[in-house]
């Protein structure tokens, strides 16, 4: 059922996915570097155009704004796309759009063609996708992953396990009734592992750097208070 709704708004649902890859492209932690600090984040640390790495170079508060800029444009174009699709053919193809959306503009992060093919992870956007689309649990699956990070520090493993949770709740939830929803958050995970496959070879050698995410908060706190 919801395969031939979506194969009827085909065209429609080529453009959303269009739109959603070139947003994006827009890489959020290379605008910052350049635009705020007049550096270029692709030069520094990692040379990873993300959050993790503006983070470890910049400080913690410019890695929020990093954060929370790739979280904000997928959380727009997913709740845009299952709004928009639910007004034309209803809540059925609003859910696939949405999830169609996320795919796409997770891709443009990872994989932007305006910046040759070279982005970010992926996780603050799909963070931002399955919020709008599964907010509880990604609500909980971020509470106990905030957990995991104190625990291991070590952000890679966060993703990744946040996606690999997703896939299997999407599996359990979704299997009979849509099909085609599960496949999506395989997808998401499949990206996360393939834009983490560096880390995860560091990971399996025990050569994965920690985030020093408790240091980090506490730097920030104090440079606030000391502002």
């Amino acid at each position: 059922m919801l395969y031939d709704i979506a194969i009827y708004y085909w065209w429609q649902l080529l453009i959303l996915a269009a739109v959603s890859y070139c947003v994006g492209n827009f890489c959020a932690a290379i605008f910052v570097s350049k635009k705020f600090i007049k550096q270029d984040i692709r030069q520094l640390g990692s040379k990873n155009p993300g959050t993790t790495n503006m983070a470890r170079v910049f400080g913690i508060k410019f890695g929020i704004i990093t954060l929370s800029i790739d979280f904000l444009k997928a959380f727009i174009c997913a709740l845009a796309g299952r709004l928009l699709f639910i007004y034309i053919g209803g809540a059925d193809l609003g859910l696939f759009a949405g999830y169609l959306a996320g795919l796409a503009v997770i891709v443009g992060h990872i994989y932007p063609i305006f910046l040759g093919f070279k982005g970010g992870k992926g996780f603050a956007s799909g963070v931002g996708v399955l919020i709008v689309l599964n907010p509880v649990f990604t609500a909980i699956a971020l509470l106990i992953g905030i957990g995991l990070l104190l625990l291991v520090d070590r952000m890679s493993i966060f993703a990744l396990v946040f996606f690999l949770a997703q896939a299997i709740y999407h599996m359990v939830t979704y299997r009979q009734e849509y099909w085609q929803i599960p496949l999506f958050a395989v997808l998401y995970l499949v990206l996360s592992v393939i834009s983490h496959r560096d880390n995860i070879v560091r990971l399996m050698h025990g050569e994965e750097k920690r985030l020093n995410f408790l240091s980090m908060i506490k730097k920030g706190s104090n440079h606030s208070a000391t502002n």
